[in-house]
């Protein structure tokens, strides 16, 4: 499977940045939750980073189209912008210290949440102890979801020191089904 670091330069919402991936998942047939997570210290980033969760699919038998969530997150404006929906400014990154409340030993929490149900990808953004629902999407099955990080023009640093602990993570959901009269009753 070809990675989507390689043919991402090509979409339009990610051009001008860097790419990293930190893995992938195959989506299953069954309802789970999935995420993606890393912590930054904003002094020790560049001041663009892109950080989702995505995955190309073929339009029609076309060229493929990069579907999923992802954000810019704009560290001198503390501002959190949709990068891949259209969806516009979704917030802002908020400590009552600014960004230097931020460190090494409280570092700034990035993280995707989301479950899928049928065909159906349910979001949830969450930025240091801030949370936003996203609008849900459409996925074909099976799909990859594979990690994307980014940072904007040149950056000297080693990518594993600006992002830590980068995580994937799933779990089932518990499977829902209909109750037969006589155990509703007891």
């Amino acid at each position: 499977m070809e990675s989507l670091i390689a043919t991402a330069a090509a979409d339009p919402a990610f051009s001008g940045f860097q790419l990293q991936s930190y893995g992938s998942l195959v989506l299953p047939d069954h309802p789970i939750r999935f995420g993606f997570q890393v912590d930054i210290v904003p002094e020790n980033c560049p001041t663009s980073i892109l950080f989702g969760l995505v995955s190309r699919d073929p339009v029609n038998g076309g060229q493929a189209k990069t579907k999923g969530f992802a954000v810019r997150v704009d560290l001198e404006m503390r501002e959190v912008w949709d990068a891949l929906n259209n969806s516009g400014l979704v917030g802002w990154v908020e400590h009552p210290k600014g960004l230097a409340g931020f460190t090494d030993e409280e570092p700034l929490l990035l993280g995707w949440e989301i479950e899928y149900h049928g065909n159906a990808l349910i979001p949830k953004l969450v930025v240091a102890d801030q949370q936003w629902l996203y609008p849900a999407i459409q996925c074909p099955h099976p799909i990859v979801m594979e990690t994307l990080i980014g940072w904007e023009g040149e950056w000297d640093r080693d990518p594993r020191v600006t992002f830590l602990h980068p995580a994937l993570w799933r779990e089932q959901l518990p499977m829902h089904s209909a109750q037969q009269p006589e155990a509703m009753a007891a």
